[in-house]
């Protein structure tokens, strides 16, 4: 524990057909038995719900999301303290033009804490599904936004 991080180790790599890139979305159990009796016990909802969970409730406290390393020994999660964001201008950062519908999405984002597909066609409903869908993915390669998970379960979040 350090004053602006907590750090969690443990030993042994990611289980499985386990990525860096896929812990979002895939799902894997060392040991179906106990995730059987954790789930019959009520410890636990859902398998493969704590990478999502923690995502999530680092995002809606204001924190960064947890930065995830991995190695054939080992495996670690650090977990962000808050940090202070100052409100994004409506042009952009450091000089490069955005739209006015990336505006509005980055608005959105600083007020709610993410922004989904769904919510970004509600922004914009007389915008295409896919000039929206390459409006996040700008926002994504200029190093504004990261994208967390894939397909329907994707949202967006500040970097």
């Amino acid at each position: 524990m350090f004053s602006d991080r907590l750090e969690i180790s443990s030993p042994g790599g990611l289980p499985g057909f386990i990525t860096l890139d896929n812990i979002v979305e895939e799902h894997f159990s060392r040991n179906p038995r106990i995730v059987s009796g954790l789930f019959q016990w009520g410890y636990i909802e859902e398998l493969g719900m704590g990478v999502d969970l923690m995502i999530d409730e680092m995002v809606r406290a204001g924190h960064p999301v947890p930065a995830f390393q991995a190695s054939d020994a080992m495996f670690n999660v650090t977990f962000q303290s808050a940090q202070q964001r100052a409100p994004l201008p409506p042009g952009g950062t450091s000089g490069q033009t955005m739209n006015e519908r990336q505006a509005k999405a980055l608005a959105y984002v600083q007020q709610n804490a993410r922004i989904r597909s769904r919510d970004y066609q509600e922004l914009c409903p007389d915008v295409s599904p896919e000039t929206l869908r390459l409006d996040l993915a700008d926002l994504v390669e200029r190093g504004l936004l990261l994208k967390i998970g894939e397909k329907r379960g994707t949202y967006y979040i500040f970097k």
